[in-house]
């Protein structure tokens, strides 16, 4: 294990000395309304492809305006476009976001695919929050509390980062 790099790349590297605390990812209950959304569009798209191929709306496609091979095929475009915008994209927005709270600091990167990594030092942080979904950290030097959203079971890494600032004597 040691040397080991748990985190993946660009910042994510757990050093050989931490003990990692905890680790989240966004919940694939983030995804329910896309998948949705993009099921909606597949009916709809491949029911005007197959009004398209019908053979009895061939005279009325065929007027010279449309060619019916062109308008299958940009329909079927158009749907490939709108799945990979509406659902590819935020599944791996949502893929990439983690929050690492180790021993000796937290590590946040936020639902973005070209996202930078917060390394907070536990040293460094005052009070942790939680609120709406998320956790507010004050953080020294910081005016404000740093707030991360979208943080699964926010209760149980609120708990973890306040027993890693004040561990309890008696464990």
């Amino acid at each position: 294990m040691a040397g080991m790099d748990t985190g993946g790349g660009r910042g994510l590297a757990i050093k050989p000395d931490e003990q990692v605390l905890v680790d989240m990812t966004a919940p694939t209950s983030t995804l329910v309304f896309p998948f949705l959304e993009v099921i909606l569009l597949t009916g709809v798209a491949w029911m005007g492809i197959g009004w398209l191929d019908n053979p009895h709306n061939l005279p009325d496609l065929a007027t010279g305006v449309f060619d019916p091979v062109l308008l299958h095929n940009s329909v079927v475009t158009v749907w490939l476009v709108l799945v990979v915008w509406r659902f590819v994209l935020p599944l791996l927005r949502s893929r990439k976001q983690r929050f690492i709270v180790t021993n000796q600091r937290i590590v946040a990167r936020p639902a973005k695919l070209t996202a930078k990594v917060d390394s907070i030092p536990l040293g460094q942080v005052l009070d942790v929050a939680r609120r709406r979904k998320g956790i507010s950290l004050a953080v020294r030097g910081f005016s404000y509390p740093l707030y991360f959203g979208g943080v699964p079971k926010s209760k149980k890494v609120v708990g973890e980062i306040n027993n890693a600032l004040h561990p309890s004597p008696y464990f």
